[in-house]
């Protein structure tokens, strides 16, 4: 996948939707936009190329091309976190690294939205799972208080950035469709 074409067209969207967002925010204050940054963070790609165990490659190839991304003001808020963050929450307790109500292999939790839920890729698949709040306990997500369940919700990276772009993209229409939500 071209991560810098993704990140050019999610800009054009956020262009799209932001100035229909903000006309009805407009009186209470100025939002701040929604961003994708442009640049990688080299100190945190080289600490990741010696991460143990080694991080599913889609995700240094995203982040060799972007530091993190905010949508704050798209449906319910996504947020792509820092590949730092990632790092950092790599041995935390409280952050998934299971969820064997979805899936077998590890995950790592790249992503989340403003309502709670995370998002992770597999280790070994390359497939994104979406994990509703819930509980965690030492690295394993133990449940769920979102009817949908966790589960896989694209089949890799790109399929999973593909539809924020395209969930970005339809947000700037007045009568876009709630059911493309991730």
């Amino acid at each position: 996948m071209d991560y810098l074409r993704w990140r050019d067209d999610m800009r054009q969207a956020i262009d799209g939707y932001l100035p229909r967002i903000q006309a009805v925010f407009a009186r209470f204050r100025q939002l701040e936009p929604d961003t994708v940054t442009d640049e990688g963070d080299p100190a945190a790609l080289r600490k990741a190329e010696e991460a143990d165990p080694p991080l599913p490659r889609s995700l240094l190839e995203l982040y060799a091309s972007i530091r993190e991304a905010s949508f704050e003001h798209l449906c319910n808020a996504y947020f792509i976190h820092s590949l730092a963050w990632i790092l950092d929450s790599l041995h935390r307790s409280d952050i998934p690294a299971w969820a064997p109500e979805a899936t077998d292999e590890r995950l790592a939790v790249f992503a989340s939205d403003g309502g709670g839920r995370l998002f992770a890729v597999g280790y070994t698949s390359g497939t994104v799972f979406r994990l509703p709040v819930g509980a965690v306990a030492n690295q394993v997500y133990a449940g769920s208080i979102d009817s949908i369940g966790p589960g896989e919700i694209a089949k890799d990276l790109a399929d999973f950035l593909d539809r924020l772009l395209r969930l970005a993209r339809a947000f700037s229409d007045e009568d876009y469709d709630e059911r493309l939500v991730l």
